[in-house]
């Protein structure tokens, strides 16, 4: 349990990225210009009344790009995606919200839930692996089985492109955990996250409980944490 709720927040995170190239569809009806299908899957998550409709204008930008939409088993995801001459792949208006354990089974296996809400001016993705974004992300009523027998709020983490790669800042928006914290993506797939965390007066004795194993409080009362690993 020891950093559990970081490990699975930062895994949850990866795998939502990581996850949109890798699309399969049945019952498609249409063409390939302007079509739809029945159903699909986008990296191993469940995806329905899935349409796209080609945005012919921006050939002369260099880039095939479709406006597209689809609805997992609940919510609903929209965004215009392009496809450049390079292979690369761009999808900009992202936005959508989606149950958070329908995004990976390891997800459903361990317990973890919420709600997420995707907002994204630009995300570029080079061999499937993001080198460009622009958005945030909101999960609300994150909740961890083996953690906290409560919901432990809603996080936010807000992306932007710098010269070392992708880097997101992490904070709480309301809940039982006061975080703060920072999550760097690089081209090579090396992700860290790095930050501070400390339990509100209303956290369940539980989750005070697991934050000593981050070791002794600083100067703010917050304790350190930090995660290294590729994805």
């Amino acid at each position: 349990m020891k950093r559990y709720f970081f490990a699975g927040f930062i895994v949850f995170l990866c795998v939502l990225v990581l996850a949109v190239p890798g699309v399969t569809l049945s019952g498609i009806s249409g063409s390939v210009w302007n079509g739809s299908a029945a159903e699909g899957l986008a990296g191993g998550a469940y995806i329905r009344d899935i349409s796209w409709r080609l945005k012919p204008l921006t050939l002369f930008t260099g880039k095939l790009t479709f406006a597209t939409s689809s609805k997992p088993v609940s919510g609903s995801l929209v965004a215009d995606v392009a496809i450049g001459f390079d292979g690369d792949l761009t999808l900009s208006n992202l936005s959508g919200n989606v149950p958070l354990d329908l995004i990976h089974q390891s997800l459903q296996d361990s317990g973890i839930s919420g709600d997420v809400a995707l907002n994204f001016a630009t995300l570029v993705l080079q061999n499937g692996v993001p080198i460009i974004a622009q958005g945030d992300i909101r999960i609300a009523n994150f909740y961890i089985a083996q953690l906290s027998s409560v919901p432990l709020g809603e996080f936010r983490v807000d992306f932007r492109t710098t010269d070392n790669g992708i880097v997101g800042e992490l904070d709480d928006v309301s809940g039982v955990l006061d975080v703060d914290g920072v999550i760097s993506l690089k081209p090579d797939r090396r992700y860290s996250v790095i930050g501070e965390v400390a339990a509100r007066t209303n956290a369940p004795p539980s989750v005070a409980g697991q934050l000593r194993y981050l070791g002794s409080p600083n100067e703010r009362g917050m304790s350190e944490f930090r995660l290294e690993g590729e994805i």
